[in-house]
């Protein structure tokens, strides 16, 4: 089964370069890619973990959302890229604050 099969929603591809960092090691992981209420895909740097909840802080600048939003989330599914020097990596939400779900609510809404 194709993961995109699973999904219960579509994502919604991300326009701007919105950076999602780990907050327990203070890196970048990547460049959100899609975004839907339930979870994310993001393209970045080796390194990620699956099945591994993280910490996260999405910069909502570039959207023009105004700064940042922290989430928790796991990390389900990793696969390389094309080139093989990235990775794209799909994740779950497990946790976010009720303002923090509608400023994603937004996010969809703005790229839809």
């Amino acid at each position: 089964m194709v993961e995109s099969e699973k999904r219960r929603q579509t994502r919604v591809p991300v326009e701007d370069e919105i950076c999602i960092m780990d907050l327990t090691t203070g890196k970048e992981l990547g460049i959100l890619a899609n975004i839907n209420a339930e979870g994310f895909m993001l393209i970045g740097d080796e390194g990620l973990k699956e099945d591994r909840v993280y910490e996260l802080s999405i910069n909502l600048e570039p959207a023009k959302d105004g700064g940042e939003l922290v989430i928790g989330a796991e990390c389900l599914w990793i696969s390389e890229t094309g080139t093989g020097d990235q990775v794209w990596a799909g994740f779950q939400i497990t946790e976010v604050s009720e303002s923090g779900s509608e400023r994603i609510d937004r996010l969809i809404e703005k790229y839809k």
